[in-house]
């Protein structure tokens, strides 16, 4: 290979390299949270044929992880539980609130064993300092037996927007 064409490839790279680090690249890192939570208030709970319903309750407690600590609030559409086989579903909505901005997104997922919540999440909707951050992940909870408290564990990814 001729002497003069590999010095000009190997400067070419040096140069392509010193021009694109400057820029900086999309943070992705681990997150993880612990929330506890007290239902506050519920459109209606009742049970029918042998199934528990909670509609559009509204959660309210703390979270401390990743961001710091914060309030958290969460909106369920609804909770339900077949209270013969322990098993149900939940989806809704959650917003973070912490001195720097909020974050919001929603969450689903399932109940076993009567009181074991797990689920995924997904946030992308933020204000202030958190603009444009994004999170996601898993959820593990348990919710105690009388369905108006919730401790629960949260881990995944937090993806921070270049100028972050």
């Amino acid at each position: 290979m001729n002497k003069k064409l590999l010095m000009s490839t190997i400067a070419l790279l040096v140069l392509s390299i010193m021009v694109i680090s400057p820029v900086k690249a999309i943070t992705k890192e681990p997150y993880e949270a612990h929330i506890e939570i007290d239902l506050v208030d519920s459109d209606k709970v009742w049970d029918a044929d042998g199934i528990r319903q909670i509609k559009n309750s509204y959660w309210s407690g703390t979270v401390d992880g990743t961001l710091g600590p914060g309030i958290f609030e969460a909106w369920f559409k609804h909770l339900s539980l077949n209270l013969a086989t322990g098993e149900g579903t939940f989806s809704g909505k959650w917003l973070l609130t912490f001195s720097e901005g909020t974050l919001a997104g929603s969450a689903r997922g399932k109940i076993t064993g009567y009181f074991l919540v797990s689920g995924t999440f997904a946030g992308a909707l933020g204000t202030g300092d958190l603009e444009g951050v994004r999170k996601m992940g898993s959820l593990e909870a348990l919710i105690n037996p009388t369905f108006d408290h919730m401790v629960m564990e949260a881990e995944g990814t937090i993806i921070y927007p270049k100028d972050f």
